[in-house]
């Protein structure tokens, strides 16, 4: 029997009304999305978000500040920010902020699609030919606040491995026979311990010591 996928949960985040009707009619026709609503700013998410969903931010220009914002609002959430330039700056910014992606304005609806499936996964979703180089950025932006695995228990570091291999944090509760809160229990303690703030950082601190096999 063949299990057919549940379509990935996205809210608009969008200043001008006619963005957010254009995004909900283009992207409601795409069989992996289901769009859930739109808002014009974070404080309109409230009620919106009690499952997890992945927020497409369109803003000219996006700023990190809002991105923070949207994380408070929505903590358990994917963010995919749309940018005008591929700026390795305003890139790794977002990406400090708590964006899990980004992408060009002049993508295609298909290529918007993927890449907010793929951000629903946790993947990290950046301009290819800027990938490498944000990254790095990122990761040197900081330094670490602990020693690799200090701290963290058994079943944090199983938690981390499966979150820097790109799963969801129901297939994580899925792959430990853990409930999805305990998994999100497991993540608050995890990014407290590592003094990270997003699930971005965590990712990029797995890869760095060694935790994502």
């Amino acid at each position: 029997m063949v299990i057919k996928a549940s379509p990935i949960a996205v809210i608009i985040i969008a200043a001008a009304n006619l963005h957010r009707l254009a995004w909900s009619a283009l992207l409601g026709q795409h069989p992996g999305l289901m769009v859930r609503g739109t808002a014009a700013d974070p404080g309109e998410l409230q009620g919106m978000v009690e499952a997890p969903v992945t927020l497409l931010v369109d803003m000219a220009p996006v700023q990190s500040e809002l991105v923070r914002h949207l994380v408070a609002a929505a903590p358990h959430s994917t963010i995919l920010c749309l940018i005008d330039h591929h700026d390795v700056t305003q890139i790794v910014d977002l990406l400090r902020a708590g964006a899990t992606g980004c992408l060009s304005r002049n993508a295609s609806i298909p290529e918007l699609a993927l890449a907010l499936i793929a951000v629903a996964r946790g993947e990290i979703v950046l301009p290819p030919e800027l990938a490498i180089q944000a990254l790095t950025a990122l990761t040197h932006s900081k330094q670490d606040q602990v020693q690799p695995g200090e701290s963290l228990s058994e079943r944090e570091i199983d938690v981390l491995r499966l979150l820097a291999q790109g799963l969801s944090n129901k297939d994580i509760a899925q792959t430990l026979f853990l409930s999805v809160r305990t998994v999100e229990a497991h993540l608050r303690n995890i990014y407290s311990k590592l003094a990270i703030t997003s699930r971005t950082e965590a990712v990029l601190w797995a890869v760095n010591h060694g935790y994502r096999s």
